[in-house]
C-alpha cells in the first residue's frame, strides 16, 4: 500500500530563518508608524497669504450657477431672472450664449426670442461678479418637454 503523504517536510531550519529575517523588519515598521503616530503626520502649513489667496478668488476664476425662474427684464444683451424664493440675477450674454426654444438651439442674436414674464432656465458662470449665461432655455424644454435628441442633425 502506498502513503498518500506527498509532502516534502521542511526542516526547522529554514523555519527558524524567516523568523529570524521577518522580525527585525516587522519590529522597524512599527516603531516607524508608533513614532509617526505620536510625533503626528508632518503637514505643509498654509501661509497667512495662502489663506488669504483662497478665500478671494481671482478676477479670472468662475464659479458656475444655475437658476429657475421668471424673466423680468429682457435686453438685446442681457435678462434678469427672479427665482421663486425671490433670488433676482442679471445674466449677461456672450457670443457663445446658446438660446434653446421649441425651434431648436442657436446663439444668442440681437432680438431675444425670450419675452418678460417667460419661465426660463438659466445655466451660466460668474467672473469677477457678474453672471454670464451660457444657456438660456425655455422652462418646459428644460425639463423635458424638447424634441428627441436623436431628431437633432449635427451641425
Amino acid at each position: 500500500m502506498v502513503s498518500a503523504k506527498h509532502r516534502m517536510p521542511v526542516s526547522r531550519k529554514r523555519d527558524r530563518a524567516a523568523v529570524c529575517a521577518a522580525a527585525p523588519l516587522s519590529l522597524l515598521c512599527a516603531a516607524g508608524f508608533t513614532a509617526l503616530t505620536i510625533a503626528g503626520w508632518p503637514a505643509e502649513k498654509p501661509s497667512t497669504s495662502d489663506r488669504a489667496t483662497a478665500a478671494a478668488p481671482s478676477e479670472s476664476a468662475t464659479n458656475p450657477v444655475s437658476q429657475e425662474g421668471v424673466l423680468i427684464a429682457v435686453t438685446p444683451d442681457s435678462v434678469t431672472a427672479r427665482s421663486v424664493g425671490g433670488f433676482t440675477r442679471t445674466y449677461f450674454f456672450t457670443p457663445d450664449t446658446t438660446v434653446i426654444t421649441q425651434d431648436g438651439s442657436q446663439h444668442v442674436t440681437a432680438t431675444s426670442p425670450f419675452t418678460i414674464n417667460e419661465d426660463v432656465d438659466i445655466v451660466g458662470t460668474v467672473r469677477g461678479g457678474k453672471a454670464f449665461a451660457t444657456s438660456l432655455a425655455s422652462r418646459n424644454l428644460g425639463h423635458g418637454d424638447g424634441p428627441p435628441m436623436d431628431g437633432i442633425a449635427a451641425p
